[in-house]
């Protein structure tokens, strides 16, 4: 954000990247409905909760709070996510 988008915002309003990383939030939850490995459900979910929370006041910050797997994991779903949102969908 720059200072100007950040004096013109209101303490709920949520940024961008805070409304990306709850769309990626609710997608890797529902990804751990169709998962069969049970320590990447719990990985998913754990993220998940983390980009809940990410740059809220008292929040979660990517470059300290993610490990190394942790952002592997994250950006892993978000080529996955590109790529259901370019496929068509079929019923």
């Amino acid at each position: 954000l720059n200072n100007c988008e950040a004096q013109n915002m209101q303490f709920f309003e949520l940024t961008k990247r805070q409304l990306e990383a709850q769309t990626m939030a609710e997608y890797m939850t529902q990804l751990t409905y169709r998962v069969e490995d049970n320590q990447l459900a719990i990985d998913l979910m754990r993220v998940a909760e983390k980009l809940g929370d990410l740059d809220a006041l008292f929040g979660t910050r990517y470059e300290r709070d993610f490990d190394e797997d942790e952002k592997i994991l994250v950006n892993s779903v978000k080529i996955m996510m590109k790529r259901d949102s370019a496929s068509p969908v079929t019923a």
